[in-house]
Order: C-alpha cells, then sequence, then structure tokens
C-alpha cells in the first residue's frame, strides 16, 4: 500500500509540474509577437529613423533621389555644394568633345602634379583653363546648362588661384577642389565613353584629411605626396 501510495504522489507532483510548464509556456507566447525584430533591425531604426525592414532590402529613399546603399562618392568630398545630375545629361556630340577635352587637359594637370613640377603645373592649369572656356554650350540646356555654368566657373577661378599662389603644398589644395569638380562633370555628362576613367583617393593627403583626384589607368600615381608616397592611395570607383 505505502508504494501504491507513493506512486500516486509522484504521478500528482510530475503533473503539477507539467501544467505550471504549459501554462508559463503559454503566457510567453502571448508576450511575444510573431515578428519581432532582429538585433539588426532595431540598429538600423534607431540609427536612421526609418524603417529596418525598408533599409535593410535596399527599398526606402534617403530623400536624396538615391537608395542608400547607393548614396555617391560625392558624398564624402570637402566641397558638397558641386552640382552632380543624378540622371546625366547627354550633350551632342561637339559639345561632348569639348568637355572631354577639359578633362583630357585635367590629367595632364594630375601628371604634374605627380612629377612635383611648379611650371608644369602652372603651364596645365592655364590649357586645362583655355578647354573650358573652348567648351560651346549651344546644346546645354536645363540641368545640363545649369550644372555646367557652376562648373566651368569653379574650374576658372580654382585655375587662376591655382597659378597664383606659389607653393606646391597650395596648389594641390586647389587641385583637390578641381578634382571634385572634375568628377562632378564626368558623371553628370557621361564622359567616360572613350576611357576608363578611375577616382582614387589618399587618405593621407592634407594631414590625414585625405583628397581624390581622377585618373585614366588603375595604377597608383598619387599627386598629393608624390615620390614621398606615390603609391599612396586605392581605387575607389570606377567611372
Amino acid at each position: 500500500m505505502k508504494t501504491k501510495k507513493t506512486i500516486f504522489s509522484l504521478l500528482a507532483l510530475l503533473l503539477f509540474l507539467i501544467l505550471v510548464a504549459c501554462k508559463n509556456e503559454n503566457k510567453t507566447n502571448r508576450n511575444s509577437t510573431p515578428e519581432m525584430q532582429s538585433h539588426e533591425e532595431m540598429d538600423v531604426e534607431s540609427n536612421t529613423g526609418q524603417s529596418s525592414k525598408e533599409v535593410l532590402n535596399g527599398d526606402t529613399d534617403t530623400g536624396s533621389g538615391m537608395h542608400a546603399q547607393h548614396k555617391s562618392l560625392k558624398d564624402n568630398f570637402a566641397h558638397q555644394d558641386i552640382i552632380i545630375l543624378e540622371n546625366s545629361f547627354q550633350p551632342e556630340k561637339s559639345t561632348k568633345d569639348d568637355l572631354q577635352e577639359v578633362v583630357q587637359a585635367y590629367l595632364l594637370l594630375k601628371d604634374a602634379f605627380v612629377k612635383g613640377d611648379l611650371k608644369r603645373i602652372d603651364d596645365a592649369s592655364a590649357t586645362m583653363e583655355q578647354k573650358v572656356a573652348d567648351v560651346v554650350a549651344n546644346s546645354l540646356k536645363e540641368d545640363g546648362l545649369v550644372a555646367w555654368d557652376q562648373h566651368s566657373k569653379l574650374y576658372t577661378g580654382k585655375l587662376k588661384e591655382l597659378r597664383h599662389v606659389t607653393s606646391l603644398e597650395e596648389k594641390r589644395s586647389y587641385f583637390s577642389h578641381i578634382s571634385e569638380v572634375v568628377y562632378c562633370t564626368v558623371k553628370s555628362f557621361d564622359l567616360k565613353d572613350k576611357m576608363a576613367l578611375y577616382a582614387a583617393f589618399c587618405p593621407m593627403a592634407f594631414d590625414g584629411k585625405g583628397a581624390y583626384w581622377i585618373s585614366e589607368n588603375k595604377e597608383i600615381r598619387n599627386p598629393y605626396n608624390g615620390d614621398k608616397m606615390l603609391k599612396c592611395g586605392k581605387i575607389e570607383e570606377v567611372l
């Protein structure tokens, strides 16, 4: 009899424990939702204020006409006021050729900075300024005309100032600004069809502030540090 009572007591205790466990599980399920956020989703929402699923899936617009993961390299530029057309303007062939001549002149200027040759730099900057003046903008309209009007004025002003200063370091500062304008011109008018162009970045330029330049080849030839750090830098974007 004692054995039967003991077995009965154990069964009763086991049944009680099962009922308690089931009750706790149901309570937990009621306090949970089928769509609980992952830590990654919560971090996205707290940092952006946007729907985490939209951001993680790339389906949300940042308000600047492009998705978050497609933000332009220009967002890292030192000068944020340079116009860059989201949809490139297609000028007539003659005008496009003129614009490509501006880019070619810039590449010669870039090579002069790689060499660190002050006279060559000044000569190349004067040539580029003339190429800017030679652009016949008759076929540019609306956004294209507005963009080129700003770009051409920036080129002219910065190239003149570049020749006005005497030290290589000061000239390099103006070159970095001109390089950012060239990037925006190439992107705005789709000027990469005749050659491959690359946007390169030197993180060590200007005491670690960094600076960009445009090159016609992948091999790094740094225009900001010359022989000291000729290969310092990396390709950030294929234009």
